[in-house]
């Protein structure tokens, strides 16, 4: 089968990259408004791009109504983030902040996660999740309709039980999660399915 993609529909496109492109990693944003209002929400359009030093990209598309999401404007505002990674046992308090919530409402206390201050930047990382990267903003730019951020980490902190002695992941301490299409994720270690 084949899809020519300007003779195709964007429900079906949509679909077509998020259910072959996998698994993605989850990048669970946190950032802070100008006002100081903690947000945060989770993107599977996420990856690393370099690694020295660490240049992260999160993907973020507009509101139905055309509108930046939080993440963007809050990014754009104060020019950083935190990228927090999410493990098994943070499953369900992500999906909590995947919904839409407006500006003035924290998903930290949505979702019953402790805010952690960061060092090098203004936004939280999450207290509970056992990877965070501090950024700061290296480069924004629309591709299409979606908001590439670029964040080049200032910090990573990784909790000292997911590390061996020389420094490697221990994945079955770590316990990511991947993205699937649809309403599907992966469990690394497992060989089932986590449906959100």
């Amino acid at each position: 089968m084949e899809f020519i993609v300007k003779e195709t529909d964007e429900d079906t496109l949509f679909r077509l990259v998020l259910g072959l492109v996998v698994p993605r990693p989850i990048g669970w944003v946190s950032s802070l408004s100008p006002e100081g209002i903690p947000n945060l929400a989770p993107f599977s359009f996420f990856n690393a791009v370099n690694d020295c030093p660490p240049v992260l990209m999160v993907s973020v598309s507009d509101r139905d109504d055309g509108t930046p999401k939080d993440t963007v404007r809050n990014i754009l505002a104060t020019g950083e983030f935190v990228v927090n990674l999410v493990s098994e046992e943070l499953f369900d308090k992500m999906l909590i902040t995947s919904k839409e919530f407006p500006p003035e409402v924290n998903e930290f206390e949505e979702a019953g996660l402790s805010p952690e201050e960061s060092r090098f930047v203004k936004a939280p990382r999450v207290g509970e999740s056992k990877v965070s990267f501090e950024c700061k903003l290296y480069k924004h730019m629309k591709v299409y309709d979606m908001h590439l951020i670029l964040g080049e980490a200032l910090l990573i902190r990784v909790r000292d039980n997911i590390l061996d002695e020389e420094g490697k992941v221990i994945y079955e301490r770590y316990k990511p999660i991947g993205r699937l299409g649809g309403k599907f994720y992966l469990r690394t270690f497992r060989d089932c399915l986590l449906e959100g």
